[in-house]
């Protein structure tokens, strides 16, 4: 077939129409591998449009790998282009999630069955079945303290504090700083956790505004002044859900201001291992008035429920008493897999593996839906910020992806007036594959395309 010409071009831009209707037609097999298509003018004569539309939607299948052009030979379909049965839409069955800040799938669950089973046939499973130190067993504190160093966090076995998860050790942090009805800070666009901690406790949770850089000094500085606050949680690192990465200096006066008010930092560092090498923490400047906390979720399994604090040391037994207090200990075993994949190297090859997996998807991320994801940094993320065009509406956008399978969470700032709080985060971890990323992301591409097809009464 040498005069393919796409039928029954719907409402929306033309040359994404002819586009929509290449990926069809490949993916349902009308056209085969190695068809030649139209020249541009003769494309354009057959469908009275310009030479320029044709030309805008040719460059378009190509960068999805639908097309090749071939100078002096003309325009072929790609042999068995990846994503093309991705993007058939026409009888798609499963939804996509893009609300779930999970991490890709890369071998971990091959690689934690086997720790369990060698823990199973080993001779220390009744040891790892009984009670443990609330702190963690000191041989496991040995090799988490180890793993921090190499992440640039100085840790020593006695100031790691093994908890279920990160969320867990961000709960006894707060726990030990701040009562009911207090005023607790952090970004005005913050983790959804946080937010749920908050409203569980009744802590009165107020925003810094942020910008490309995270966090804002002067914000924080005068957040502490108009609340009288003395704690402050923050994610320096890929923050979620906007993906803000602070740089060094930022990370200096971010320090300064909590100095300066004699306050408390609790610092979220889940991403950062995602960062290669990796970024000093923000407690690292201040181990006296810092809980570090990281979670071994993102770069292995959320399943595990295992995280690790560094707290100063002034809070040891604070600390030991607020794991006493909220689940004795951390789950031995769960703790021992993620030990024995430290020690053997596993866990570092997973976090290669993840990183990879962050960089593909980001790249997905940045080509289609380009200056539209404004916090995009140098560093791959699971997560990206889309920043909704003028006059468009978070809601509608929603509710159209859901249609069309995709979910997305709605935004939740802390302050309304945020100039930053029309978007939504897009999390690029839980779908199966980059097929399904591309695919979800240029369904959300094409709804912002076109004209807002809903309203809300």
């Amino acid at each position: 077939m040498t005069d393919w010409i796409p039928n029954n071009l719907g409402s929306g831009p033309r040359y994404l129409q002819i586009v929509a209707a290449l990926e069809h037609d490949i993916a349902s097999g009308v056209l085969a591998p190695g068809t030649r298509l139209l020249p541009h003018r003769d494309m354009a004569d057959r469908l009275g449009l310009s030479v320029g539309t044709v030309a805008k939607a040719y460059d378009e299948a190509e960068k999805r790998g639908l097309i090749s052009g071939e100078v002096g030979r003309g325009t072929f379909v790609q042999g068995d282009p990846p994503q093309a049965q991705a993007l058939l839409t026409d009888n798609r069955k499963k939804r996509l999630n893009l609300a779930l800040n999970a991490p890709p799938s890369t071998g971990e669950d091959g690689l934690i069955a086997g720790a369990l089973a060698a823990i199973a046939d080993g001779s220390d499973i009744q040891d790892l079945l009984r009670y443990s130190p609330h702190q963690g067993g000191e041989r496991h504190r040995n090799v988490f303290a180890e793993w921090l160093n190499r992440h640039a966090m100085p840790a020593s076995p006695d100031n790691v504090y093994i908890t279920h998860g990160a969320q867990h050790a961000i709960s006894i942090a707060l726990d030990l700083m701040v009562s009911c009805g207090d005023p607790v800070l952090a970004e005005n666009l913050t983790y959804s956790g946080m937010r749920a901690l908050a409203g569980h406790k009744r802590y009165r949770l107020r925003g810094a505004l942020m910008d490309q850089h995270g966090m804002i000094p002067e914000q924080l500085d005068r957040a502490f002044q108009e609340t009288g606050a003395r704690v402050v949680y923050c994610m320096p690192t890929l923050q979620t859900p906007t993906g803000a990465t602070m740089p060094d200096a930022r990370r200096d006066e971010i320090v300064e201001v909590v100095r300066r008010h004699d306050a408390f930092l609790i610092e979220d560092d889940a991403y950062g291992f995602l960062c290669d090498p990796p970024l000093s923490p923000l407690s690292a400047r201040m181990p006296e008035r810092s809980f570090y906390i990281v979670s071994f979720a993102k770069c292995l399994a959320p399943g595990l429920r295992v995280g690790a604090m560094v707290a100063p040391p002034a809070f040891r037994d604070r600390c030991i008493n607020g794991i006493r207090s909220t689940g004795w200990m951390a789950t031995p075993i769960m703790v021992e897999v993620v030990a024995r994949m430290i020690a053997s190297g596993d866990l570092a090859k997973q976090v290669l593996a993840k990183r990879d997996t962050a960089r593909r998807r980001h790249a997905i991320a940045t080509r289609i839906l380009g200056n539209r994801v404004p916090m995009s940094g140098d560093t791959p993320a699971f997560h990206v910020w889309l920043q909704m065009p003028a006059g468009r509406t978070t809601m509608s956008l929603i509710a159209q992806a859901a249609m069309a399978g995709i979910t997305i969470a709605p935004p939740d700032a802390l302050q309304s007036f945020d100039p930053m709080s029309n978007g939504v985060r897009l999390c690029l971890g839980a779908p199966e594959s980059d097929a399904d990323v591309e695919f979800a992301l240029q369904t959300v591409r094409n709804i912002l395309d076109n004209a807002e097809a809903m309203s809300f009464v």
